[in-house]
């Protein structure tokens, strides 16, 4: 049994990690801090039945946990995650791993040499419409593939959340963006590279709002990506073959009991075809886990995370951003 705290009482932990922690007999959760809003504590207890512990130290410190979950803004990613291998825990760490390249080598340097597991939690890489969207392609649904595009964008949230706070690691770059450049990694391999980028900033903000990149790779295929926390929700992936089109709605966000449907278009007309249902949090828990005593799955993980971090990296540096 692997045991688990959790520091910070985020969001997409009450909704999407706890329940889905809870269905996989390989976890207990021992407990959870929030050393920010501690009101929040009660719910979790109450809905899940936890425990709360003093302060995410005490986690950390805890010789009978063996992991922890880090759900918090991205800029406290990095303390906090160093913190626990450094004293020997395995990290599950919310999207983007840190806030630059610098810092996530360091922590896949420490987690190297502690053979700890460190996992970027860009979950819906598991679903397994990805899988099946690749498999087609391959078998030349819609002929040789001209052109990619991915969009992911949201409209604007209240106006004290994180992601448009600066010192906690906010911006498009590390929100949104990181899920264009995971999808551009999966869809064109581990040769991908970033070659044109933008990054917009909105007047009243100070982190940058809306961009897009340009991703290829070795043998000439392109992904278009556009990112965006003041839009029209997007949430779509588009495959422009010389034999038809392909595109989906939900490349990124599909929930559990959920059918994705990829929208085909040919010369002989359009149909939809059924994609399977899945639970990509819960494979997202179930790698982790494996991971434990799979050395080559750890070992990708890092190479995973460094690759993710150079690229966003090297969207801010080609956008000449100093956000």
């Amino acid at each position: 049994m692997i045991k688990i705290g959790i520091l910070g009482c985020a969001e997409i932990a009450f909704r999407r990690f706890l329940p889905a922690l809870m269905e996989n007999k390989e976890f207990e959760c021992v407990c959870i801090a929030e050393e920010y809003d501690k009101s929040k504590l009660e719910q979790f207890e109450k809905e899940f039945g936890i425990k709360s512990a003093e302060n995410f130290q005490a986690i950390i410190e805890d010789e009978n946990i063996d992991a922890v979950y880090i759900p918090l803004p991205p800029a406290l990613h990095f303390p906090y995650a160093k913190a626990a291998l450094e004293h020997g825990k395995h990290v599950f760490v919310e999207k983007p791993s840190t806030i630059s390249y610098e810092q996530t080598s360091e922590l896949v340097e420490i987690a190297k040499q502690r053979n700890l597991v460190l996992q970027e939690n860009y979950m819906f890489q598991y679903h397994a419409q990805i899988a099946e969207i690749r498999k087609l392609l391959k078998e030349g649904l819609i002929g040789d593939i001209r052109l990619m595009k991915a969009s992911f964008g949201f409209p604007l949230r209240a106006a004290n959340d994180f992601r448009y706070n600066k010192a906690l690691g906010g911006g498009a770059l590390l929100d949104a963006a990181g899920y264009v450049t995971k999808l551009a990694r999966l869809m064109l391999g581990s040769t991908v590279k970033v070659d044109t980028a933008t990054l917009n900033g909105l007047e009243g903000y100070e982190v940058d709002m809306y961009g897009s990149a340009t991703y290829s790779n070795e043998e000439g295929d392109v992904l278009q990506g556009s990112f965006s926390m003041d839009s029209y929700y997007q949430c779509c992936l588009e495959v422009w073959g010389n034999k038809g089109k392909a595109f989906t709605n939900r490349i990124f966000t599909a929930p559990p009991g959920y059918t994705p449907i990829l929208e085909l278009e040919t010369n002989e007309g359009k149909q939809q075809i059924e994609l399977p249902e899945d639970a990509h949090f819960a494979h997202s828990i179930e790698k982790f886990a494996e991971a434990f005593g799979n050395d080559t799955l750890r070992m990708k993980m890092y190479e995973d995370l460094l690759i993710q971090a150079r690229m966003v990296e090297d969207i801010r540096m080609i956008s000449g951003s100093r956000k």
